[in-house]
């Protein structure tokens, strides 16, 4: 049952999830033996949860390790639920339920603190992070990246030689959001130098954080979109593909599918954006619902099929709004050096973009450099 190799046959992960529930079942019924059954359970759950989540099957992930965060809670193994609560609360975030997803980033953060578990309060202040700039508040997510950035520099440093590689792997992420992050504000050097830490950091830790590379990847290959330089933004997207495939990190795989559409559409090539779209929305299949729906607006919009209701534009108009409110509030600093930013090089990018192929090399040039 703990052999992980067939979950991809979905009467195998039926069977898992059955097995962790009778396991429950008689975890609530012992009383002598509630640790030893609760360690089989959590045993059960760390070899078979990185695969389901690993080949896609986010459903299952979930279903599972809500079993897993029940016995927790009610044993009272507070470091074990923390644990769990980030984990299904990323799961929650990537299905786009943000206000789920928050409720469990804060009870893991809280119960970090109650035991002073450093690294676990890191974790939960990263994702908290990602949560709110995926919900356009960069404000708030600044404010949770910079409580992580402060809590490696404080603790980090102290932690003995057998936790050095945890925070060195948190340090990199740090880098790689934040480079994420500076790339949506238009701060294109902040972003750059970011994401360079970023991939290197995680090259140099070696085999064990290859699975963490592909975001950099794909950020710096969005960093050279941006920027016009499309042959280098082509080469990472392909290492980020090829890098996905090997580790079937289907997430990013159709992330990477999708931003090859965006450059073949950029470049004029209509047919190979929507090839690439459709590639994108298959590989997302039924599990990654936020890349497919992606993938699947741009095709409409390739086909001249996207029409924008009016409640769709107002409802981005106040998204834009309430993102500049909070940024605004928690980092008015940043959001003054964003809307420079936006004006020197977002405006003057989105302009040259369209007529890049048109326009003399004499004046491409002139564009270019203030598009940099």
């Amino acid at each position: 049952m703990i052999d992980n190799s067939d979950l991809h046959i979905s009467d195998n992960r039926d069977n898992l999830f059955s097995f962790l529930r009778s396991l429950a079942k008689k975890f609530s019924q012992l009383t002598d033996e509630k640790e030893r059954a609760f360690n089989l359970l959590i045993n059960v759950w760390e070899k078979t949860s990185l695969d389901l989540w690993e080949q896609g099957y986010w459903q299952d992930y979930f279903r599972c390790g809500k079993i897993a965060l029940k016995c927790a809670r009610t044993l009272n193994h507070v470091a074990t639920e923390g644990k769990l609560l980030n984990e299904l609360g990323w799961a929650l975030m990537e299905r786009e339920y943000f206000t789920l997803a928050r409720q469990h980033f804060n009870k893991s953060l809280r119960k970090f603190q109650s035991i002073k578990d450093a690294d676990g309060q890191c974790q939960s202040l990263r994702y908290l992070g990602v949560l709110h700039q995926r919900m356009k508040l960069f404000g708030s997510a600044l404010k949770y990246y910079r409580r992580a950035v402060t809590l490696l520099a404080t603790k980090g440093r102290e932690a003995p030689s057998d936790q050095r590689i945890k925070w060195a792997g948190h340090e990199a992420e740090l880098h790689n959001l934040l480079g994420n992050f500076y790339l949506k504000l238009w701060d294109l050097p902040a972003s750059y130098r970011e994401l360079n830490l970023s991939l290197k950091q995680y090259r140099a830790l070696g085999e064990k954080f290859c699975y963490y590379q592909p975001g950099p990847l794909l950020n710096l290959g969005r960093w050279h979109f941006i920027q016009g330089d499309y042959d280098q933004a082509r080469r990472y997207y392909q290492e980020c593909r090829l890098l996905s495939k090997k580790l079937h990190r289907t997430d990013m795989e159709a992330g990477a599918l999708l931003r090859l559409a965006e450059l073949a559409e950029a470049q004029g090539n209509k047919e190979e954006a929507l090839s690439l779209a459709q590639e994108s929305e298959e590989v997302s299949g039924k599990e990654i619902t936020s890349m497919r729906e992606r993938a699947s607006q741009f095709k409409y919009r390739i086909k001249g099929q996207n029409k924008r209701s009016f409640r769709r534009v107002f409802h981005q108009i106040r998204e834009l709004g309430l993102a500049g409110l909070d940024l605004l509030i928690f980092a008015p600093g940043t959001a003054l050096r964003a809307f420079q930013h936006y004006l020197t090089r977002g405006f003057a990018a989105k302009i040259y973009r369209p007529f890049k192929k048109v326009l003399s090399r004499r004046l491409r040039l002139k564009i270019h450099g203030i598009a940099r």
